[in-house]
């Protein structure tokens, strides 16, 4: 095994997240380091022959493992406005240079005689003289300066220049060290050159993010490792990375707009013996591929008794899509004479800020869950019924869409396949466990009896067949029967709301309300999630949040 050891040198981490320039990336992308080590070997001029090997090495390896924190604290973003770093006034006197040096090397590395190299050496060493002699004029102070140098000099000082919108995006993780680590040994002859470049990259990410970069023998536990069913989408490299970043750098010139050249791949904690789950047999599914999740950004901040209505008004939103044509019962939960689906259906749920201590069960999003097993037709039509609706309907850049729930100002979400915010991870709520808490309260399938009565005898057996039915609930969706059930209206996660703050759930209307608690699940063994329980199940009630272990 080969890591490299990174020290954020001032407790902090400046990157912004590739999907969003407002959010701050965490947990550091393997292409970031790369980069970075592809920066210190271009420090050099000419650079080392023995340090590109090396990297052409790297690039080669499988994905790395990752030893970091899987959370970190963010800085609030605020708009800054900062001065352009405008070249047009006084040119970019170093692309000739550059241009001639790129073809030098072009030819070389094709094999050129050394008479067809002689031309381009004098085209290089004109260049070089050209630059230094436009630099000399620069510095120059005219003693006179005309008008038109006046406006130019002026239009140089940042005070004159034009200001453009910039965020600056800081990740604030638990501790300052994190580790990389290849699972092939690092050849000896490479070495040295690796040790080079580490001891030379002093940044990652942002300039401000300073770092110290060193090769470590130290033995590495990754929290996070390429996993196909991981729910974290990180950057990597692959053949050809270096040759790439070089070929963007020739187009950007550090001045345009660019793009990191990357291999997406699946992230996620390493699976141990002790935390295997049992067969998963879930009616819905835990794969990230089968969720759709959207995120808040901007609008209504509603709290999570209002997810239900929100889950309503974004299946709304997708059937309008469909027309008068009749959805499949997957999606529609419905057989074509208007009778509930016999087949498992998709869910629409609110996701809820719970489970911290400074949680407030605020909706941080929403997402689609599909049915385990789900057949490739109803998917097609599901992601074609969303993108027809971002494509139709957004309000903003981006794929912004309002959802308007009932009695509610609209409320404003995109859809990610990264999301910042824990909230909206699918591992938060799919991870195996043994204990589930509900973050939202479980409307019973059957009515227990009088919960609330002073009589300890029948409220004792109310609780009782509440907690059967919990228990009966949790086989209906193919998970194990639980080995304990406690049930309470108040909730027993932090920032979660009472059951009496939920609408009442009726299974049609003019029946009675279905009895709404919160409940406290444990099992035998670890059990996959999501868990989403009782009667109002497919539109977010009954949502469990797996709690203790590792996260």
């Amino acid at each position: 095994m080969f890591a490299i050891e990174v020290e954020l040198l001032t407790g902090r981490y400046a990157a912004t997240a590739h999907h969003d320039r407002h959010c701050a990336e965490w947990p550091p992308h393997p292409a970031r380091l790369f980069s970075a080590l592809v920066a210190a070997y271009h420090h050099l001029d000419p650079p080392d022959a023995a340090e590109r090997e090396a990297l052409l090495w790297l690039e080669r390896q499988p994905p790395p493992s990752l030893d970091v924190a899987p959370e970190a604290g963010r800085r609030g973003i605020h708009d800054v406005y900062v001065p352009v770093n405008d070249v047009t006034l006084a040119g970019d006197p170093e692309a000739p240079l550059r241009a001639a040096r790129d073809a030098f090397a072009a030819a070389e590395a094709g094999g050129a005689s050394p008479k067809d190299l002689r031309p381009l050496r004098k085209a290089v060493d004109k260049a070089a003289k050209k630059l230094a002699d436009v630099m000399a004029d620069l510095s120059r102070v005219a003693v006179d300066p005309s008008k038109a140098d006046l406006k130019t000099a002026a239009a140089l000082v940042p005070d004159g220049r034009i200001r453009q919108i910039r965020t600056f995006p800081v990740a604030i993780p638990p501790g300052p060290v994190f580790r990389l680590a290849w699972a092939g040994a690092l050849p000896a002859e490479h070495l040295p050159a690796m040790e080079r470049l580490c001891a030379r990259t002093t940044y990652l990410g942002h300039s401000s993010s300073l770092v110290r970069c060193s090769v470590t023998n130290q033995p590495v536990t990754p929290t996070l490792v390429p996993r196909d069913e991981g729910e974290l989408v990180l950057r990597t490299v692959g053949a050809g990375q270096l040759a790439r970043l070089e070929q963007e750098y020739r187009r950007h010139q550090g001045v345009e707009s660019r793009h990191l050249p990357a291999r997406p791949v699946r992230y996620g904690p390493p699976v141990r013996e002790e935390t295997t789950p049992m067969e998963n047999r879930n009616v819905f599914s835990d794969a990230a591929d089968d969720w759709v999740v959207f995120e808040r950004t901007g609008g209504a901040r509603p709290l999570s008794s209002r997810g239900p209505d929100l889950a309503r008004a974004l299946r709304a939103a997708l059937l309008e899509q469909h027309g008068t044509k009749t959805l499949p019962p997957e999606l529609s939960g419905h057989s074509a004479d208007e009778r509930k689906a016999e087949v498992p259906h998709v869910a629409f749920l609110a996701l809820p800020f719970v489970g911290h201590e400074h949680a407030d069960a605020s909706v941080q999003g929403l997402a689609i869950v599909l049915p385990r097993g789900l057949a490739s037709e109803p998917r097609r039509t599901l992601l074609g019924l969303v993108a027809k609706w971002e494509l139709e309907r957004a309000v903003e850049a981006g794929a912004v869409m309002e959802l308007k729930a009932d009695r509610a100002p609209p409320m404003r979400v995109r859809r990610t396949e990264m999301p910042a915010k824990a909230s909206l991870r699918v591992q938060r709520w799919c991870r195996p466990a043994r204990r589930f808490v509900t973050a939202t309260p479980i409307a019973l399938d059957r009515n227990p009896g009088d919960l609330r009565s002073r009589r300890p005898e029948a409220a004792a057996k109310a609780a009782t067949e509440a907690q059967k039915t919990i228990a009966d609930a949790c086989e209906r969706i193919g998970v194990p029967r639980p080995s304990s059930v406690e049930v309470s209206f108040s909730p027993f996660l932090a920032g979660a709301q009472p059951a009496q703050a939920f609408g009442p759930w009726q299974a049609k209307p003019g029946t009675p309300a279905r009895v709404r608690v919160h409940a406290e699940i444990e099992f035998d063994m670890p059990v996959a999630g999501p868990l989403l329980l009782g009667a109002g199940r497919f539109l977010g009630a009954g949502l469990c949040l797996p709690v203790g272990g590792r996260e």
